[in-house]
């Protein structure tokens, strides 16, 4: 399967590059580039038992990048990506300083994305090439777009787009890793659809089946699937996610779930908010739920403690429950979240883990310019054996784009 699908991508490159270049001068002279430059300072103090030192890193992210102009259906995206470290007092894995807490951010340049477009007509779209994938809220499969070097797929996107449906197929067959590194796999299958039902409410539908190189029934192979509801009435706005994990080429023992559940209540300019996630975690043969290629910062706490669910590694599972608070003051949008985690099982560890609260202050100066100071601080709980331990991070960062 892996052989004809990259065989098909193939034949559609080579059939797309002669029909572009036809128009190629032109479409490169009426072209759009766009540069983003991102400056990062951050603060990361994680109170381990080796009780190294504070890690504290000065990044800039540079992206290059260059649309042409649609030429019979065809165009094509480059994009550029160097992140180069001013201070580098950090670690990351398979580098950086030994010796200070991690920041996963390593320096160095690759290709972000380079892909081509066909459109067959003004429903159907294939996307070709190095390119990022977002499905939903990016909760299983995402770019990780917060950290400095991010994440893109090598594969194809069939997108169906209507007034009211959204359908699309992927075939991934490597994944461009956060740490500058390449996971190639025999085959990543993605079908996702979002259906607007009507103006309150969007139902998205998906089945994600991974393949990887590995042969071993305890691979990471697995089928999940699920169903998301999405939507707002008036001040109202609601999130619900419900997937399962079912064994899928050579894996074995996948019986987990996952539930995203969270409600909002605006009134005036403020926003309140509440919510839970539940990740299972070992339950007799069956093994912990694995969210898969996800944005993972972007859930279960800005401190990053339970990154082990990309991947299925977090046995005792995770019970988080949070409410989150915002607004905008003077033009500075604000974000105060609080999180409660505990365990979803007791493999290895019963207790609760810990608290945590986030803080996040930006301010969007002008249309190419933003600024945002961010911060969190976990707070473990004093129990014997307890995983996670004490951890505080602030970051300053500085965006701007053209």
């Amino acid at each position: 399967m892996k052989k004809i699908s990259k065989i098909l991508l193939f034949f559609f490159l080579i059939s797309v590059i002669p029909a572009f270049a036809g128009g190629f001068l032109d479409s490169i002279k009426n072209g759009k580039a766009s540069v983003e430059l991102r400056f990062s300072f951050e603060y990361s103090d994680l109170d381990d038992a080796a009780d190294l030192d504070s890690a504290k890193g000065i990044t800039l992210r540079t992206r290059l990048g260059f649309m042409t102009e649609e030429y019979n259906g065809f165009s094509m995206f480059f994009q550029m990506h160097n992140v180069s470290q001013l201070l580098d007092d950090y670690r990351w894995p398979g580098g950086g300083d030994a010796g200070y807490d991690p920041i996963a951010d390593p320096d160095g340049s690759r290709v972000h994305q380079f892909y081509f477009t066909y459109k067959f007509n003004n429903y159907v779209a294939l996307k070709a090439g190095r390119q990022e994938v977002i499905f939903d809220d990016a909760r299983l499969i995402g770019n990780v777009g917060w950290r400095q070097n991010g994440q893109s797929f090598d594969g194809a996107v069939l997108s169906v787009n209507t007034s009211n449906n959204s359908l699309a197929f992927a075939y991934i067959y490597r994944l461009n890793t956060i740490f500058l590194t390449h996971v190639n796999v025999d085959g990543f299958y993605a079908i996702h659809d979002t259906f607007t039902m009507n103006k309150n409410l969007k139902v998205s539908a998906f089945a994600y089946l991974l393949d990887t190189e590995s042969d071993s029934p305890d691979s990471r192979d697995s089928g999940t699937y699920g169903v998301r509801l999405f939507g707002s009435k008036d001040n109202v706005k609601y999130d619900f996610t419900y997937a399962i994990q079912n064994d899928f080429a050579d894996g074995e023992n996948h019986g987990g779930n996952m539930i995203n559940a969270y409600f909002e209540y605006k009134f005036e300019n403020f926003a309140i908010g509440a919510g839970y996630n539940m990740i299972s975690g070992q339950d007799g043969n069956d093994r912990p739920f694995d969210t898969l290629f996800s944005t993972a910062h972007k859930f279960n706490g800005w401190a990053d403690q339970f990154l082990a669910t990309n991947g299925g590694k977090l046995v005792n599972g995770l019970d988080d429950y949070f409410v989150q608070f915002s607004t905008v003051i003077a033009k500075h949008k604000l974000v105060m979240v609080y999180h409660s985690f505990d365990t979803n099982e007791d493999v290895t560890y019963g207790e609760k883990y810990g608290d945590e609260i986030d803080m996040l202050v930006l301010r969007k100066l002008n249309s190419n310019l933003t600024v945002l100071l961010k911060a969190a601080f976990y707070n473990a709980k004093n129990y014997e054996n307890n995983p996670t331990t004490d951890e505080t991070v602030i970051w300053f960062r500085a965006i701007y784009k053209f």
